[in-house]
């Protein structure tokens, strides 16, 4: 008898190295009457391509015979080589929406996000010395993915058919504004991607919103919200994009509440200390922050500022381009 926990027999976890400190990711491969589908690729290294052409092999199969790419959300760990893999097997690039932009590297969006995250760094108070390291870094980071010709676009509502079940597709936005999970409700099981993450607390990334002049989004906020959605859907089994399986989320999911309130008390109090800047905050939190560190921290502190702000527990304001932050 199977397992409780156990993984569809049809689907199989390539665990794809990267060379971040997230450690490898997991590519889900499924085989079904549609062909094979991969769920996230991994990214574009030698060592990634070799991993996945290894995997695929092992489980009695080549890239060729791929049909089908689906991208959970667009970064560069889950996705640098779908342009390669789709070229080389004729296969088919799925993702949500909001992705297309990033996997295309569209001109317009990339300027646009471009000063989005400069004007986030000015407002942020961070030194421009360490701006230009951020900046450096991740236009480093775009040598491990190539632009991606998206074919299919699926959202909220959708399904796709992985091995001769029908998955419904989830938006759960938060650690990336186009995250994708997929859900088979008779198993209760999530491919979670990069939502639920049994070792590692998701970090919701700041982002810059989708059409001009709208207002920036907020990304914790809907991270809790996506984390709230996923508590109610009593999920047996969650596979993950990086780590173990996931086989108590709901237990898991409680305690990722409990460390943003315990984290909105630490910045609350940083404020009170005397910090009132983002980056003031971010130095007490995370003492000698490395560049890409200083990203995800500045990420992490607006997103529990918006909290706090939102429940009248911080007011900021802009002096000189700077946000300026009091307990209320």
């Amino acid at each position: 008898m199977a397992s409780a926990t156990a993984s569809p027999p049809y689907l199989r976890c390539l665990a794809i190295p990267t060379p971040f400190a997230v450690g490898p990711v997991n590519v889900y491969l499924a085989e079904g009457p549609e062909g094979l589908t991969l769920v996230d690729v991994g990214p574009r290294t030698p060592r990634a391509q070799e991993a996945l052409r290894k995997g695929l092999e092992e489980a009695g199969f080549h890239p060729g015979q791929v049909r089908r790419i689906l991208i959970t959300h667009a970064h560069v760990d889950h996705y640098g080589l779908a342009a390669s893999l789709a070229r080389e097997a004729g296969a088919e690039v799925w993702t949500h929406p909001w992705n297309v932009p990033l996997l295309s590297e569209d001109p317009e969006a990339k300027a646009r996000r471009d000063a989005f995250y400069a004007e986030v760094y000015q407002k942020a108070a961070v030194p421009v010395e360490v701006q230009r390291q951020i900046q450096a870094l991740y236009r480093g980071f775009r040598h491990f993915a190539e632009p991606v010709e998206v074919h299919h676009t699926v959202d909220e509502g959708d399904s796709v058919l992985l091995g001769d079940e029908v998955w419904q597709v989830l938006h759960l936005p938060g650690h990336s504004g186009g995250l994708i999970g997929l859900w088979q409700p008779q198993r209760q099981v999530l491919l979670s991607s990069d939502h639920l993450l049994r070792d590692i607390t998701s970090n919701p990334l700041l982002e810059p919103p989708l059409e001009e002049g709208q207002a920036r989004r907020k990304s914790l906020q809907e991270y809790l919200a996506s984390l709230r959605r996923t508590l109610e859907m009593d999920v047996r089994l969650a596979l993950p994009g990086h780590g173990e399986p996931v086989t108590d989320a709901a237990s898991l999911i409680r305690q990722r509440f409990a460390f943003h309130e315990e984290r909105q008390e630490r910045v609350l109090a940083c404020i009170a200390a005397g910090a009132d800047t983002v980056y003031a905050i971010c130095g007490l939190l995370f003492p000698g922050l490395s560049p890409v560190d200083a990203f995800l921290a500045v990420s992490e502190v607006v997103g529990h500022l918006d909290l706090l702000e939102r429940d009248g527990r911080v007011r900021w304001e802009t002096q000189d381009g700077v946000w300026r932050l009091r307990v209320a």
